[in-house]
Order: structure tokens, then sequence, then C-alpha cells
């Protein structure tokens, strides 16, 4: 488990790339799984219950898609399960510490001078850093420069934005 963790941390920090991963389907379902409820946690913490378990799920299949045309599209689906590996599993990693940046706003205040702080650094530091993460991920398996990791990345995140923040909810109630 450590050693995974490792692969994980050394992607993120862009050390290592999705084939560093086993293509393995019990290894993509504990990720997936993993993703889904840190992703429906943050959204707890965020907005509150009512959407949380749809918004994970939401971006649970969302990421899913993409990441699968995506590699539809460059002729690479035969590095499906390794790429959603990295994804899931470097979100899950990322989602801890936004998390816990969530869970310190909260409690000093989201509105006072210092939450409003903490929020920032959330937003400046970790949703940079994943958005950096997505684009070397994005970037490695599809032997594609960095421009187009770049591009597939955000707009991955400006979608992937809209479509749980805004569509799931819709759909759901």
């Amino acid at each position: 488990m450590q050693a995974l963790l490792k692969v994980f941390w050394d992607i993120a920090l862009w050390r290592r790339g999705p084939r560093d991963l086993p293509p393995s389907p019990g290894l993509l379902l504990v990720t997936a799984l993993l993703f889904a409820a840190t992703s429906a946690e943050s959204a707890r913490l965020v907005d509150g219950p009512e959407f949380a378990i749809a918004r994970g799920v939401g971006d649970l299949g969302f990421t899913a898609g993409v990441i699968w045309l995506c590699l539809a599209v460059a002729r690479r689906r035969h590095r499906l399960a390794q790429t959603l590996i990295a994804m899931l599993g470097t979100g899950t990693l990322l989602a801890v510490p936004m998390m816990a940046v969530l869970l310190v706003a909260e409690a000093l205040g989201a509105n006072g001078p210092i939450g409003s702080a903490v929020q920032l650094l959330l937003l400046l530091l970790l949703q940079v850093w994943a958005l950096c993460v997505v684009v070397h991920i994005v970037r490695v398996a599809l032997e594609a420069p960095l421009v187009v990791g770049i591009a597939v990345s955000t707009s991955y995140f400006v979608v992937g934005y809209l479509f749980v923040e805004r569509l799931v909810p819709a759909m759901v109630g």
C-alpha cells in the first residue's frame, strides 16, 4: 500500500506516469470507490449533504468518460485502466489536503478574513496543483505535447465543474 501511495505521489510531482501503475481491475475499483467517496465528501463540505453522493458519482462518471474519450480519439484505449487509476488515485490523494483546508476554513468561519485566506490557499495551491497533475497524466497517456495536456485538462476542469456543480443537481432534483 505504501509503495502504491508513493507512485501516486510521484505522479503528482511529475516524476512518474500512468505507465508505472498496474492495469489491475481490482485497483481500478478501489481507486474509483475512494475517488467517488472523497468527491462526495468534498461536495458535502462545500455545499452540504443534499447532492453530495450524486456529485461524487457524477464526478467519477465524468472523469472516466473524459479519459475514455481522450484515449479513444488518440487511439490509446489500451491505456485506459492505468490512466484512470492514475487520475482517480492522484485525485483522491489531493482531495485529502483539500478537505482538510475546507474543514479548517469551516471551523474558523469561512466568511472571516482567516477563513477567506484559507480558501484562497485552497484555490491557488491545491486546485492549481490538481490541474497540473491532470495536465501531466493526460500528456503522458496521450503522448502529446504539453499544450495538448493543458488544453484537455483546462477543458476537463471547466466542463467538469459545470457538469458536477450544475447539471448533476438538476438531474437528481
